[in-house]
């Protein structure tokens, strides 16, 4: 790496450590905040160099005249809206000339930052917005008025979801002159594990990057050591020093600091011995001890307060829990900070580097200097203005004290709830019903609270297990019984796997609940929009019926939060059947109820209406999904967002927008977890890519959720989705039975449903499979049954495909009618924007007119050519050539007239793609449209240029496809 980077103007804290390893990344990180506005996530292991990645960009771009501001996240957290954010700004003051303009917006933030309180506006009602959103759009102004500016926060797995929610509006609406940096371990974000709550994707203009840390190499290592014990000794240790730290500079550098004081003048006396006396792999706590075991009984004193403490605190802090005046607190601190045992993690707070460290100090305290600490913890944080509830909580739990921590527990849970950080007061809450004191009056109202949090986050499979054990308690009141089971069963329902359980529990809960018409009506709203109730599908009557007389039971409520949620059932009940007066109940949206669990429901009913809307291709979807996000990320609905981060992938896939889809797939998919319906919706969007590019054995791979008879796979939307996929797959490889036998039970649902009007191609696919099998009564009756199914509802994509069936049944006996219907199904898929379907009816319009205008069925053929060519849909691609071959007329390829030599022509390339998928030589002929013995010359030639047996193609590095 050029010298420039290494160990230059921005060395850290650590005389003589060079900077190493990370020169390619520095380089990224500052040519990209040069520039803004720019978003750049740094992702890192702990103790892999994010924060000396950090402070080395900081020195080159305040070197540049550009201001860095530094904010951290920390484990034990208070739930303050944007406490990272705000310890930043602090130091923003020196950014604001005398002119500076400030927005009446910033007056929210003067009790946060003094330093400007006497230059900000005087305060002003803003009706409309509540308090989080007022100081959001505080510090989005505030960051508007410092001009150019770079925003670093550190350990975001860390952060609370005010702030995440802070940082993702920065990052989607960034200030011009903002640059935003932040850094976290990926296996320690919470639920969906994402970044910043939700799929992220950096707008149109928005600059940036993303980084990843891996540990350094062996050579690297070296360079570190040499840099501090002088190049002999590192020659000596170098290999000794990597395979103890795994490469990990933390623990190399904590290795160096002990061997430091050993090596002089590059002699290494007795420096192998050492290493080999801390054990391999050396623990971090024996480098960190043995750095604090030097200093003297003020200092040590300081660093035990700050491991009890657990996060970055003041010096005043630090001396009281030490027992210090100021003067010998100032020394000890001193002290510290020189040994490097402590550092400062920003102004005028004090902790250590890593929590590894303070893990370190905080095992070898003696358990009744501990004990003393925790108490004057307690002491200290109970004496604030504002009690910090949940660190005292934790300083309670720690004494052991049981009967003294469930109070502090309780009210530190109920501050979270009251300011809406759902994963604090999970966490507590479930901290309390572990505890077998706690009284069982305490338990339920606990369990109850809980029972309301786990039903809106993603990452509830903790919170479930602990109810799905309370409920079973017998000394539990029914009604309250009854509330926590139906929250329960809606925390449930998104997984494939409790489905079935979920609807048991909520149907219990709807008998439970029978003294509360409020509770007892949302129940019943919920069931009527499930399909599966007992051992049977419900009817589309039996539903409307039950959905009205939840109204009729709501209506003896006065509780806004069930008369909203029945609200948003009956709008997903209409939109599921495709009634028009949907649309207008959402008008009826309590929108700006100050409730957050009213605009909670708001928020699933758009996404509802959104996922409505997107099966029956209404064109309101997009608005609607757009809407129900934002609603959701404003109200931290976490199963909503995760929920909105599918819908978009859908939509992209049936409205052709392709390009870069496989990346936004593999974005969303890690954030989704195993047998939720949103997993198995993302991964039907890949199935989908794959059955057009020919990936048909991955396809099947990505499908087997789908290839059992099971009831719910017949009645589920994204169920019927998955079994018609694998029915056009079983058309695509010559099995028209196989298809036509998948299909039937899906249709007879859909039949005894009575509901056509969801649009997942499963009517097309089934009447092209009869057809195929000899079936031509039959395939006109379900396009009959479709016909009828649709009329009078909002259903155009549903319209679409009674179209395409007509152009399919008429074929035989009446082609000139087929082609006509055919290309009103074009057209209408078309004016949807659903552009590979439109494209696939092309196709079959072209191949119709083959027999008798070949020229005509030419311009259909090469239009449907180049809609496929340009997705990418490599089989759909293929079969359109060699229709093209039949009329004579030949198609553009890529792969003519052109030699490659060694390298891959195109055609080999999906070949080559095709054999990483395990497929054979007779399937590779199918998909590309060409005879088995050209395919089989392919695959040799393809086989050769790899310098590779079939069998090892998969591992081939870029010889994949899209699995």
């Amino acid at each position: 790496m050029p010298g420039e980077w290494v160990g230059g103007p921005g060395a850290g804290r650590r005389a003589g450590f060079a900077f190493v390893g990370r020169g390619a990344e520095l380089r990224s990180l500052v040519d990209t905040l040069r520039e803004g506005p720019a978003v750049v996530l740094v992702e890192g292991e702990a103790g892999l160099g994010k924060s000396r990645l950090l402070r080395e960009a900081a020195t080159h771009l305040e070197a540049e005249g550009l201001a860095v501001l530094r904010g951290w996240c920390h484990p034990l957290r208070e739930p303050l809206p944007f406490g990272p954010v705000v310890d930043a700004l602090r130091d923003a003051h020196a950014l604001f000339g005398p002119g500076t303009r400030f927005t009446p917006a910033t007056a929210v933030l003067a009790p946060y930052l003094p330093e400007l309180a006497g230059r900000l506006p005087e305060a002003t009602e803003e009706p409309g917005a509540g308090p989080q959103q007022q100081l959001m759009q505080a510090v989005h102004d505030l960051l508007v008025a410092s001009g150019p500016v770079v925003l670093m926060v550190e350990d975001l797995h860390w952060a609370d979801d005010a702030t995440r929610d802070l940082l993702l509006l920065l990052a989607r609406n960034p200030p011009k002159g903002l640059r935003l940096v932040l850094t976290y371990r990926a296996h320690d974000l919470s639920g969906a594990r994402n970044v910043l709550g939700v799929p992220y994707r950096r707008p149109v203009g928005v600059g940036g990057t993303e980084i990843t840390l891996a540990p350094l190499t062996e050579e690297q290592v070296r360079e570190l050591a040499a840099s501090a014990i002088g190049p002999a000794a590192a020659a000596r240790l170098g290999r000794k020093l990597f395979e103890r730290s795994g490469g990990l500079p933390l623990a190399a550098e904590e290795d160096l600091l002990v061997l430091a004081d050993r090596v002089e003048d590059g002699a290494c006396t007795g420096a192998s011995s050492l290493l080999e006396e801390a054990g391999v792999p050396r623990a971090l706590q024996e480098a960190v001890n043995s750095r604090v075991a030097v200093l003297d009984p003020g200092a040590v004193a300081v660093v035990e307060a700050a491991a009890v403490l657990a996060v970055p605190t003041s010096e005043e802090q630090l001396a009281l829990l030490a027992g210090l005046e100021d003067e010998q607190a100032e020394e000890a601190l001193t002290a510290a900070l020189l040994a490097d045992v402590l550092v400062e993690r920003g102004p005028g707070r004090y902790g250590f580097r890593h929590v590894l460290a303070r893990q370190a100090v905080y095992e070898r305290i003696p358990g009744p200097r501990r004990r003393r600490l925790h108490v004057r913890a307690i002491e200290a944080l109970t004496g604030r203005q504002t009690p910090a509830l949940v660190q005292i909580a934790h300083h309670t739990r720690r004494l052991g004290d049981v009967t003294a921590w469930l109070p502090t527990a309780r009210a530190a849970a109920d501050h979270a709830v009251a300011v809406g950080d759902d994963g604090v007061a999970a966490e507590l809450l479930q901290q309390l019903l572990a505890e077998a004191a706690l009284p069982s009056g305490e338990r339920a109202r606990t369990a109850l609270e809980l029972s309301r949090i786990a039903m809106y986050r993603a990452d509830s499979s903790t919170s479930t297990a602990v109810l799905g054990r309370i409920i079973a308690d017998p000394a539990l009141p029914t009604v309250v019984r009854g509330e926590i089971r139906f929250n329960l069963s809606r925390a449930l329902v998104d997984s494939s796997a409790d489905r079935s359980h979920s609807v048991a529990q909520m149907q219990q809960a709807v008998t439970e609940l029978a003294d509360r018409p409020g509770l007892a009506a949302v129940a019943m709203s919920a069931l009527s929009m499930v399909s599966g109730r007992g051992s049977r599908i419900s009817t589309t009557a039996e539903d409307q019926a039950l959905m009205a007389e939840a109204v009729r039971t709501v209506a003896r409520s006065d509780d806004p939060l069930a008369r909203a949620t029945v609200l948003t059932n009956r709008i997903t009940l209409m939109g599921m059947t495709g009634d028009a007066k949907a649309g207008e109940l959402l008008a009826e949206l309590p929108r700006s109820s100050p409730d957050r669990a009213v605009q909670r429901e708001c928020a699933r009913a758009l996404y509802n209406a959104a996922y409505g809307a997107m099966l029956r291709g209404n064109d309101r979807a997009r608005a609607l999904h757009d809407e129900a996000e934002e609603a959701a990320r404003r109200t931290g609905y976490q199963v909503i967002e995760q929920g909105c981060a599918v819908i978009r992938l859908r939509l992209d896939l049936a409205e052709g927008q392709w390009a870069g889809l496989d990346d936004r797939l593999a974005a969303v998919l890690p954030q989704t977890a195993e047998g939720t319906k949103f997993r198995i919706a993302a991964l039907m969007v890949r199935a989908a890519l794959e059955v057009a590019r020919g990936y048909w054995g991955a396809a099947r791979q990505h499908l087997a959720t789908f290839t059992t008879t099971d009831e719910e796979n017949a009645s589920w939307d994204v169920g019927q989705a998955g079994v018609t996929l694998l029915g056009r797959i079983d058309l695509l490889e010559g099995d028209p039975e196989a298809a036509w036998e998948r299909l039937r039970r899906p249709l007879a649902a859909r039949r005894h449903k009575g509901v056509w009007v969801r649009a997942h191609d499963l009517t097309p696919t089934a009447v092209q499979a009869a057809l195929a099998c000899g079936l031509p009564a039959e395939a006109e009756r379900l396009t009959d049954e479709a016909a009828t199914g649709i009329e009078g509802r909002d259903a155009p994509a549903a319209a679409a495909e009674v179209l395409w069936c007509r152009g399919m049944t008429a074929a035989a006996t009446d082609p000139l009618a087929a082609l006509a219907h055919l290309t009103r199904a074009q057209a209408r898929y078309e004016a949807l924007g659903r552009v590979h379907t439109a494209a696939r009816v092309a196709e079959q319009a072209g191949c119709l007119r083959l027999a008798h205008e070949p020229d005509e069925a030419g311009h259909h053929l090469r239009q449907a050519l180049d809609v496929f060519t340009r997705l990418g849909a490599t089989a759909d691609a293929a079969r359109c050539r060699q229709a093209l071959r039949e009329t004579g007329v030949r198609s553009p390829d890529p792969g003519r007239r052109h030699s490659y030599g060694p390298e891959l022509s195109p055609r080999e390339r999906q070949v080559a793609e095709l054999l990483a998928t395990g497929a054979g030589n007779q399937a590779i002929a199918r998909v590309l449209g060409l005879s088995t013995r050209t395919a089989e010359h392919h695959v040799a030639n393809t086989l050769k240029k790899l310098g590779l047996r079939r069998d090892q193609v998969r591992d081939a590095p870029g010889a994949g496809g899209g699995t």
